[in-house]
């Protein structure tokens, strides 16, 4: 709040004339910082003093001559020549001592500059972001908060890299998040591989080609083959053994054909049709990752598998268009993660005798691979933000069933009253689901409300955190890799 002197010292250099119309020049405002400086302090302004003036013309804050000296005149009312920094009123012709800005302020300071120059609030996970670059003196000025800020902004991203303060980063610093291995699941940066059926025929050729050079492997690793680009290959099976033909290839095995990609080629399904309802011509059949053709254990199927890393399947999830809020994106990335590593490790496969670990349908969750991954980039980069963390029991040993639904009647169902099942601990009561539209179930309605976390997180503010710990009890979010 200004003070009564304050606004009479303001007053004082109206009247005698320091701020008024001035003439049209040439010189444009950034220019005039020292001289609107000289004008109220009665020096010449040391280096910081002339950066700081001159990045609140540069950000718009300042946009007339008269804004830049009322602004300056107010700060020496305060006893102040820059921001936050105190420093005493020098006569005429002396120097100002310069002095590092108050940290606990430029804490406070966070979410009215966030806010100024992003056009809204911050998520905590942004929030804290920033407060900790201060905390650890990565960011020590007012002047370099802003401009870090104004820096992020032109990259349309809203905070940066968690290797922050001399720290590699780690979402398992974020608040109610450990790190932990989790037996059954590997440490790589990416996940552990997963295996997602993709379609499947009754022994029909299925066929595949690459966007680069891929491999035909017999059985676990025996190369058979080095195919290019565009390169088409059919499998089919009869006869009790797998048909390869195609570019140059053609023989017999009864051992399963792996197809793997080259230089990170993208695999195409040509075989298979998955096109998009709104995009014309969109065919969702190109994949990251490898691509199996086997026959059904038990069955006469021929299925096509793709296997990929758990980090580049999320990426192609289906569930979401990747609009809405962060935290919201969050907690659904991870709850689809969890989803997978649990039938991966725990059940060993919705389909043990197609030798996959989920579809990828709705019956488990929606994936449409890579085409659906390059129209929604925005999900890749809210995903790598909670990368690896998942939901597991409340000893943060195993990962649990993380299903969700659509949208519920007004409150969601316990394992029992749906399913008729006591064996999933964390999905035993029934919550409400205040931010429900609907009428009746959309779904199953046990575990988490799609609808009621979206709802949570716009309008409510609650973070991923405590949605995925409101529709699973009792659980726990472990930083797995």
């Amino acid at each position: 709040m200004i003070k009564v002197k304050q606004l009479i010292l303001v007053g004082i250099i109206i009247a005698s004339g320091l701020i008024g119309t001035r003439p049209a020049s040439a010189v444009t405002l950034v220019d005039r910082v020292n001289e609107a400086f000289r004008l109220v302090y009665g020096r010449n302004p040391e280096a910081n003093e002339n950066s700081y003036w001159a990045n609140r013309v540069i950000s718009g804050e300042k946009t007339d001559w008269s804004a830049l000296v009322g602004a300056m005149s107010y700060q020496k009312a305060q006893g102040l020549s820059i921001g936050t920094t105190k420093t005493s009123v020098q006569p005429s012709g002396s120097k100002a001592v310069a002095k590092t800005d108050n940290k606990q302020q430029m804490i406070k300071d966070v979410l009215p500059l966030f806010i100024k120059i992003f056009g809204n609030n911050p998520s905590n996970a942004e929030k804290a972001w920033w407060r900790k670059r201060i905390s650890c003196n990565e960011i020590k000025t007012e002047k370099a908060l802003i401009s870090s800020m104004q820096f992020h902004k032109q990259k349309k991203v809203r905070m940066g890299r968690d290797t922050i303060c001399g720290q590699a980063g780690s979402s398992a610093t974020a608040v109610g998040v450990t790190a932990k291995t989790v037996a059954g699941l590997s440490n790589h940066p990416m996940g552990d591989q997963v295996r997602i059926g993709i379609y499947g025929t009754n022994g029909s050729a299925i066929s595949v080609t690459s966007s680069g050079g891929y491999q035909v492997r017999e059985g676990g690793s025996k190369v058979l083959g080095t195919l290019g680009k565009d390169d088409v290959i059919q499998v089919s099976w009869s006869d009790n053994k797998y048909h390869v033909r195609g570019s140059g290839v053609s023989f017999d095995t009864t051992n399963k054909i792996r197809l793997v990609p080259l230089d990170q080629a993208v695999m195409e399904i040509k075989s298979y049709s998955d096109p998009s309802a709104t995009i014309p011509g969109k065919n969702y059949n190109k994949f990251r990752g490898i691509i199996e053709i086997r026959k059904c254990d038990g069955c006469g199927e021929l299925w096509a598998i793709n296997e990929l890393r758990t980090e580049y399947y999320l990426r192609g999830l289906a569930e979401t268009s990747g609009e809405g809020p962060e935290e919201y994106l969050k907690a659904l990335s991870i709850a689809a993660r969890t989803y997978v590593l649990y039938h991966k490790s725990v059940t060993g496969g919705r389909s043990v005798n197609k030798g996959y670990d989920i579809g990828k349908t709705a019956d488990d969750q929606l994936y449409r691979g890579y085409e659906y991954e390059i129209i929604t980039p925005r999900m890749a980069s809210v995903f790598n933000k909670v990368k690896g963390i998942i939901v597991t029991d409340g000893e943060g040993d195993t990962p649990v069933s993380t299903v969700y639904f659509s949208d519920s009647d007004g409150r969601t169902r316990s394992a029992k009253e749906a399913w008729n099942t006591d064996r999933f601990p964390h999905l035993q009561k029934s919550v409400s689901d205040p931010h429900h539209i609907a009428s009746s179930c959309r779904g199953h309605c046990v575990g988490m409300s799609a609808q009621g976390a979206y709802g949570f997180a716009n309008k409510d503010g609650w973070s991923y955190q405590k949605i995925l710990k409101y529709f699973y009890q009792g659980v726990k979010l472990v930083k797995a890799y």
